[in-house]
């Protein structure tokens, strides 16, 4: 939440940058943000969208900013009884920004007695960038992209390439850009031979600066196997994906459909299985397992999730 929507971008990216940091620690099951942020700006019992999203604990807040002051409000909630398990409130200047965002998921953490793994702290409180304007740049960039329209894929990607100006080497900023190919590929607002070689190039600039980014891995493989068709290489880059976020749910997707290609039916259905259940209110997440249950030839179980799909959202 913010006074002024002109910075809903921002309030967005910093909420989406703590789910992503939090999905890096391998014991939590974390709901994606599009799953997320359904909820936002409702007033619905904590308990509620506790049930609807499959957790146990709930991280709810706010933020505020106005000029270079902020303000974020976060409250860790037990889903059972509605108890605070931890909540704080940050009164910072802008530049403080990155010190928030680690301090939040480091709260989170101790509160819920998770014992890290040194690789998991490292990314944990990973910086990108120093530089406020590019990670500002950053922030609408991810605004745009995941409008997932023409003009948002587009807009997104020239703030990608703001940022990147800024930073040259943000590895963050060249994944987005990649995302961003990758998206106008398949949905042919750019041909196959512009954008699927730009999304490589891209995601290849981001690995050699950040080589532990699962998005980048993502959209290598997502090139891989919608446009080379080379689907062992796509396996290979997005099992990586996978091993470096578990609960990325759009590379569960993907490599649902890769191994439902290759006639793996069963692991595809498992593999979209885990999808549903890190994004357990996208549509296109029991789509995709309807799919898979339709390839395997398991006609009853894909008209069970297609209903499904149809009933939250008969226009679908």
């Amino acid at each position: 939440m913010s006074p002024n929507k002109d910075n809903e971008y921002f309030c967005d990216g910093i909420t989406e940058e703590i789910i992503n940091d939090l999905t890096q620690i391998k014991v939590l099951h974390v709901v994606s943000r599009t799953s997320s942020f359904s909820f936002k700006g409702k007033n619905i019992d904590v308990r509620e969208i506790g049930g609807k999203l499959g957790v146990a604990t709930l991280l709810e807040g706010s933020v505020r900013k106005s000029g270079n002051r902020l303000r974020i409000t976060a409250q860790l909630i037990d889903i059972k009884n509605g108890y605070h398990l931890w909540s704080e409130r940050f009164d910072r200047e802008l530049e403080d920004i990155f010190e928030i965002q680690d301090e939040i998921s480091m709260q989170i953490v101790d509160k819920l007695k998770i014992s890290l793994k040194p690789e998991e702290e490292k990314v944990l409180v990973k910086r990108y960038t120093n530089d406020l304007e590019a990670h500002n740049l950053y922030l609408k960039g991810r605004y745009y992209w995941n409008k997932i329209t023409e003009e948002g894929l587009t807009v997104g990607m020239d703030f990608f390439k703001q940022a990147i100006q800024k930073d040259p080497e943000y590895a963050l900023a060249y994944s987005g850009m990649a995302d961003c190919y990758c998206r106008l590929g398949w949905y042919s607002y750019l041909s196959p031979e512009e954008a699927f070689p730009n999304a490589r190039d891209a995601a290849n600039k981001a690995l050699k600066i950040a080589d532990h980014l699962a998005e980048a891995y993502a959209s290598m493989a997502f090139v891989s196997m919608c446009y080379d068709r080379d689907y062992t290489k796509a396996e290979k880059e997005i099992k990586q994906a996978i091993r470096l976020n578990p609960g990325y749910a759009e590379a569960h997707f993907n490599y649902s459909v890769n191994l439902s290609i290759n006639g793996r039916h069963k692991e595809s259905i498992a593999e979209a299985i885990k999808a549903l259940e890190i994004d357990p209110l996208t549509l296109m997440m029991y789509l995709n397992l309807g799919m898979r249950h339709y390839y395997a030839r398991e006609f009853d179980q894909s008209l069970e999730y297609m209903n499904k799909s149809l009933e939250m959202d008969p226009g679908f």
